[in-house]
């Protein structure tokens, strides 16, 4: 059976897997985990060793499987891993399917928020091609990796992602400011500012479970650091200021701009 999974981890301060999408003979099928109050039929049926489970570039599914819902992924082929053991410079999986299959998907729904309700006919369409062709894929690649000897190296690296462990919670580095580009341009006290939007947007982050970025970008943070803006008006004519801050939150940023 072929898998993947798609997460909100370009959207979220904590990501969770949002679609499950699994094929077998032929048949493709999507699963809403957000929808469902119980997944673990799953967990059983990934913990099966007699059942292969194909993935394209396992390690996040696996990550995610086991971090939201405890699955243990047993009998792993992944096409990426077989595909480099073969030596192909192009591990993407859109490049893959487009040369071994024709098949064109489109790039701009790997990164799309995939916990928004409802999904789109497209974004549903994309997520049953990752899926669709990866037992034939992974036929012809076990092919080849049986031809020139690489099956049993395969095989130690699929091990190794039966075994992967969860990675240590997100950490924050308070001294992360200082390597921004364009920091190293500013003054010390811009520098102070920098360093007060960078703990703030973090806190901000954390609280609404946005992606950091997605509360306030590098860029602005650089910006206003360089302005320093005194009050509400001028901050509000900082380019780039996102919508979140031109209401109430405008006095917010303001009062951490001017500790």
């Amino acid at each position: 059976m072929a898998v993947d999974s798609e997460s909100n981890s370009y959207f979220a301060y904590r990501p969770r897997v949002c679609l499950i999408q699994i094929s077998r003979n032929h048949q493709d099928f999507i699963i809403d985990p957000l929808a469902l109050e119980d997944v673990s039929p799953l967990g059983r049926i990934f913990a099966d060793p007699s059942i292969e489970k194909v993935l394209h570039a396992a390690e996040n599914d696996l990550i995610g499987f086991k971090k939201d819902f405890r699955f243990r992924m047993r009998n792993v082929f992944d096409t990426s891993v077989a595909c480099r053991l073969l030596g192909r410079s192009k591990l993407g999986l859109a490049r893959i399917l487009a040369e071994e299959f024709g098949v064109k998907l489109d790039k701009k729904y790997q990164r799309c928020n995939w916990e928004k309700r409802p999904l789109s006919a497209e974004q549903l369409y994309y997520a049953q091609l990752d899926t669709h062709f990866l037992i034939d894929l992974r036929n012809r690649l076990h092919g080849e990796l049986l031809k020139k000897n690489l099956w049993s190296q395969a095989q130690k690296e699929y091990l190794r992602l039966e075994k992967i462990r969860l990675n240590p919670p997100r950490k924050w580095d308070p001294d992360g400011y200082l390597r921004l580009k364009g920091a190293q341009k500013l003054s010390e006290p811009s520098l102070r500012v920098l360093k007060e939007l960078s703990a703030y947007r973090e806190r901000l982050a954390r609280s609404v479970n946005k992606a950091p970025f997605r509360v306030m970008n590098n860029e602005f943070m650089v910006r206003v650091a360089r302005e320093m803006p005194r009050d509400v008006p001028s901050l509000l004519r900082v380019r780039g200021l996102p919508s979140r801050f031109k209401g109430k939150g405008a006095a917010k940023l303001s009062r951490v701009i001017n500790r």
